[in-house]
């Protein structure tokens, strides 16, 4: 589904990625952890080009996505992005955030988009929302339909940048429940959090992160409870 060789990030002076390489299989569920500063939310945001990596290759469905000649726009339709800050339109309701971009594409028409969002509001438990605006929202309620509009679009992959490290700790959980919900159906997945719990439930592979580059990877049980390097068992010992 996905592949990284050699991926390079500078920002001015500032060197975040070094090199990273790796491969992501359709179906699999790949959740990033690591201190702040170690490159998680880069690599993420150049997966889908919202950074463009200064060097190296990306592959997504068999498309070399970072030649220069690639319609960004056409890709990112395959890769739902979910953000820490919600990101949705306050001046429109939930229902027409939600339909935007699928009606605005023309992917599907107006009843068959409305149709859609409905039954994807029914599945996070939000149905009676449609006609809100986020104002009236709670956080948990807002993420819930950003991961919605997302989904909206039908995509191949859905990336998750923090998504719950701006929430109440009691609505992360609705949250991370809707997301476990979304691996069950084997969607694709790539979740940078700080929440352990969910990388150990719901992660076919854990990364760990750790100056720019991918220092270990392992199953959870391997890396949850065998770590390698002794950078990882330190940052275990602090986050665990």
């Amino acid at each position: 589904m996905i592949t990284v060789k050699d991926l390079h990030k500078i920002f001015d002076n500032n060197h975040v990625l070094r090199g990273v390489n790796y491969h992501i299989a359709p179906g699999e569920k790949i959740v990033v952890v690591g201190p702040s500063g170690s490159g998680k939310s880069t690599f993420l945001r150049c997966l889908n080009l919202l950074d463009t990596p200064t060097s190296g290759e990306i592959w997504f469905d068999g498309q070399l996505i970072t030649d220069p000649s690639v319609d960004l726009n056409h890709v990112r339709e395959h890769m739902g992005m979910v953000f820490q800050h919600f990101n949705l339109f306050n001046n429109l309701t939930i229902m027409d955030n939600i339909t935007l971009a699928p009606i605005k594409l023309g992917k599907m028409s107006k009843e068959e988009a409305k149709e859609n969002a409905l039954k994807l509001l029914e599945r996070v438990g939000l149905l009676e929302k449609a006609d809100a605006y986020p104002a009236q929202l709670s956080g948990g309620q807002k993420q819930r339909i950003a991961i919605v509009r997302s989904l909206a679009m039908n995509p191949k992959v859905m990336l998750f940048d923090e998504p719950t490290s701006a929430l109440d700790p009691e609505m992360v959980g609705e949250v991370l429940d809707v997301m476990k919900e979304l691996a069950d159906s084997g969607m694709t997945m790539v979740v940078v959090t700080h929440e352990m719990g969910f990388a150990r439930e719901v992660a076919t592979k854990v990364l760990f992160m750790d100056g720019g580059n991918i220092m270990e990877e392992n199953t959870p049980d391997q890396f949850f409870g065998n770590p390698q390097s002794p950078r990882l068992q330190e940052f275990l010992s602090k986050v665990l």
